[in-house]
């Protein structure tokens, strides 16, 4: 199994829920480029949070691929009066989830927020340190690869 996680493409404004700007946009196609090359696998699902922010990354991905992306409020940011400890509850059932309904040999493509992933690459068993890679602009990803622990394959921007 294969886990894609994103970074958000770039959001125009600040605030509750902004669009992508006009550069998110072109992060956006990018990312379609980027799988039609074969720099990264062709996803078998989409998840995206509740934002619109993360829709919008993932729609030209979706359009390519004939696939509908998949609202999961459990990829959106922790929100107010969510403890750390329920967030990070929320990200391992989750993930426990995606694990129990996918099979190994599914690609999984994740788009979500700063915090989130923050917290995702605490959680995560690698077979190495991935929570030094705290540095994430908007359309930044990592692809991590399933053997007994998870391997790091690739952390890259589009």
């Amino acid at each position: 199994m294969k886990w894609i996680l994103f970074r958000h493409a770039e959001k125009a404004l600040q605030g509750y829920d902004p669009d992508l700007s006009l550069r998110g946009l072109e992060q956006s196609l990018k990312i379609v480029e980027k799988v039609k090359k074969g720099g990264l696998p062709k996803p078998s699902a989409l998840y995206i949070s509740t934002k619109k922010r993360t829709a919008q990354t993932f729609k030209p991905l979706s359009e390519y691929c004939g696939l509908k992306v998949q609202i999961r409020a459990e990829l959106t940011e922790r929100v107010p009066g969510e403890t750390r400890e329920k967030f990070r509850i929320r990200i391992q059932e989750f993930l426990l989830k995606l694990m129990l309904t996918h099979q190994e040999s599914e690609t999984i493509y994740l788009c979500t927020h700063y915090d989130w992933i923050e917290e995702f690459l605490s959680i995560v068993e690698s077979d190495e340190d991935i929570t030094r890679y705290t540095n994430w602009p908007s359309a930044q990803h990592m692809v991590l690869e399933k053997n007994t622990l998870w391997k790091l394959v690739k952390f890259e921007g589009i």
